[in-house]
Order: structure tokens, then sequence, then C-alpha cells
């Protein structure tokens, strides 16, 4: 399994494969995670395999993103290496840009949003080769 742990203003995630079947995002807490994050994950992810995978993304209650990561997001070729996202989110803000995201920027590839990461686990097992 590799890892990478990327550092821009101290570090704000780290993204590792696991069992060659998914990609792992744990993002940090008190981070705002922006469109520069986005392009430096898509180099990760390229650095540790540049295998397309089911997304695995843990988010603290006080992670954070913007309206232009929302967009860019959402189209497949802003993030190539996904084939499925899951979010294990928390608080309400996070649920108000989950609801916000998927309604208004209708992303292009599987997308859901979890309370328990188990089950974004599960679901993303149907994407798993």
């Amino acid at each position: 399994m590799k890892n990478a742990v990327l550092k821009e203003s101290g570090v704000k995630f780290t993204v590792k494969v696991v069992d060659n079947k998914y990609y792992l995002l744990l993002l940090n807490k008190d981070v705002e995670f922006g469109i520069d994050d986005l392009e430096t994950l898509v180099h990760a992810e390229k650095e540790i395999g540049g295998q397309k995978l089911p997304v695995l993304v843990i988010c603290p209650p006080s992670a954070t993103t913007n309206v232009e990561l929302l967009q860019a997001l959402s189209k497949n070729q802003n993030n190539p290496y996904s084939s499925a996202d899951a979010f294990v989110i928390s608080s309400i803000a996070q649920k108000i840009l989950a609801n916000f995201y998927l309604k208004i920027n209708k992303p292009e590839r599987p997308t859901r949003f979890f309370n328990v990461e188990s089950e974004a686990r599960e679901w993303l097992k149907q994407f798993m080769q």
C-alpha cells in the first residue's frame, strides 16, 4: 500500500490506496479543501498508482470547502482517478453543502454522503474491482 502525505501551509490531508481497491482520503481538522488541493490530490493519486478507483473521503466536522471546488469536483475530467466518491460527513454545514453539491452540481460519477464510515465502505464495494 502506497501513501502520500501532502503539505501545503501545513498538512491538509493524507491519501493512500487501500488493498488496491480504493483511495482513502483523510482530511485534517480545520482545513478548507479548495481547487488547488484537488489538483494536488490528483497529482498524488497519479504518483501512488494512477489507478481509476473509488474514493472514500473522511471529513472531520471542522473541514469545509467552497463553491469553486464543488463545481470542479463534479466533473470527471477534474478528478480522473475517481470512479465513485463516498464522503463521511458529520456537521450541519457539511450536510448543507452535500445537498447543494448533489442537487446543483450533479456529479458525473456516483457520489453519496454518509454519517457512518462502515456504510460508506459498504456502498463503495460495488465500484471496487
